[in-house]
């Protein structure tokens, strides 16, 4: 069993490690996170921080993918706590007063858990529900009437979570008559721990570390016939959970993709294909696919006849429009409509659903493993040309000229051909290159050298 633990600011990583020294720790999680942990079934995820302000949270159903493979989630003390109350009825487990407080409905709000920390975890502001333990703790031993601590609660509220911390209740409270109670509020914290988020995050490693956890099984079937899965449980699974390709086990399937996306002249043909071929429904190869899938869309009902002159203008070019068949025009529209369509999983989460789509896997591994190195390279010795500050236009002339675009080529040519190679748009195409761009360019210096 391994146990992986998500916690920043709440509880910093040598004091999990003194907990449980095997634990294997990790920041504040993320959306992907969890996905691209490879975790097996008797693996255990301790989720305590969480990012959600300045990223994307981790997203509900990647628990359940999680819970789904035999991994055993907890969660506690800050948004492992919120997200174990959400997901109590699946399977995903909660320890401690903060997750015992959300699932009773006794808090409610993410902000109650809600602080700012610097990317390294140093925790700048104080979570309310820290705030009101000190409050209710020193009202409990009559520093404070019940009057006061309702009106400190109050004030301690309405401060934005960015700015909560004792010195702005301070100041928030200087024009009231609230001071001296505060005051008082200060001196019994000295003395008093109230730090119910740490304190419930240790409770949760000494938990799971116990042989106690070891025979807790969730109460329920964490799926129980719920119909969960969706294209997006797919796509996500394809691009962060590690494909296992040599020689870089760790990447994931998606990442492989994208390269093959941006820099294979062969992929637009291979993704034409499986789009075809999914819209034909199974039986036949790729030849009886492009009349297969006209005839499958006609069945629908869906003919290119049909659509207004602006749906065939978002997808198509004015050339396409004037030179090509109706048949031609719908079977290009289905391709490049594929990546929009949020209930049909086209997009593969595994290498063996992407039998057929990417090419020359181990080979595309190692360059995409070589770029991810040469990035970090970059950044540790000069942070100025970390790939986060490329220009999305010198990221633009280089995909153009991968793909052959003419320098006039307008928005609708770049939309196209992002398309037929799976993108959402050109600006999607464009920024995916800003992983590989400088392993891209160090390589042509090195054939113009030769």
């Amino acid at each position: 069993m391994t146990l992986h633990v998500f916690s920043g600011p709440t509880l910093p990583a040598d004091r999990v490690r003194a907990i449980v020294p095997a634990a294997v720790c990790h920041p504040p999680v993320r959306h992907g996170d969890l996905l691209a942990l490879g975790a097996c079934e008797g693996d255990v995820v301790l989720i305590i921080d969480g990012l959600w302000h300045q990223s994307a949270p981790v997203r509900h159903k990647e628990i359940l993918l999680l819970l789904d493979a035999g991994v055993a989630v907890v969660g506690a003390a800050s948004m492992g706590a919120l997200r174990a109350a959400e997901l109590r009825a699946f399977g995903m487990l909660g320890a401690g007063k903060v997750f015992e407080a959300f699932r009773t409905g006794q808090l409610e709000a993410d902000e109650e858990v809600a602080v700012l920390h610097t990317p390294d975890g140093q925790q700048l502001t104080e979570a309310l529900v820290n705030l009101r333990c000190a409050i209710r703790g020193a009202a409990a031993d009559q520093q404070v009437t019940p009057k006061e601590a309702a009106a400190l609660e109050e004030t301690a509220r309405r401060l934005p979570y960015t700015r909560r911390t004792w010195t702005a209740l301070h100041r928030a409270t200087a024009s009231t008559d609230l001071p001296a109670a505060l005051h008082r509020v200060d001196l019994w914290r000295q003395s008093h721990p109230y730090d119910v988020k740490r304190e419930d995050a240790e409770y949760a490693l000494r938990w799971i570390d116990s042989p106690d956890f070891a025979v807790y099984r969730p109460f329920t079937d964490p799926m129980s016939g719920q119909a969960w899965r969706t294209s997006f449980t797919t796509l996500w699974q394809g691009l962060y959970a590690p494909a296992g390709q040599a020689p870089a086990p760790q990447l994931p399937l998606g990442a492989l993709m994208q390269y093959q996306q941006l820099y294979d002249p062969a992929f637009p043909g291979r993704w034409r294909t499986r789009v075809l071929a999914a819209v034909a429904r199974p039986g036949g190869g790729p030849q009886e696919a492009e009349a297969a899938a006209v005839k499958s869309a006609a069945d629908r009902g869906v003919h290119a006849d049909a659509l207004a002159v602006d749906q065939l203008a978002f997808w198509l070019t004015e050339p396409e429009l004037q030179a090509l068949d109706s048949a031609e025009l719908l079977r290009r529209v289905m391709v490049r409509s594929a990546s929009f369509d949020s209930a049909w999983s086209v997009w593969p989460a595994t290498r063996e659903d992407a039998a057929g789509l990417l090419a020359d896997a181990e080979a595309t591994a190692s360059t995409v493993a070589a770029a991810l190195e040469l990035n970090a390279a970059v950044a540790a010795d000069h942070p100025q040309h970390d790939v986060a500050r490329l220009a999305p236009d010198r990221l633009a002339r280089h995909v153009a000229a991968r793909w052959g675009l003419a320098d006039e080529a307008g928005a609708r040519e770049c939309d196209a051909a992002a398309r037929d190679r799976g993108f959402r748009d050109w600006t999607g195409a464009v920024g995916a290159a800003r992983s590989y761009y400088l392993l891209q360019r160090e390589r042509e210096r090195q054939a113009a050298d030769r």
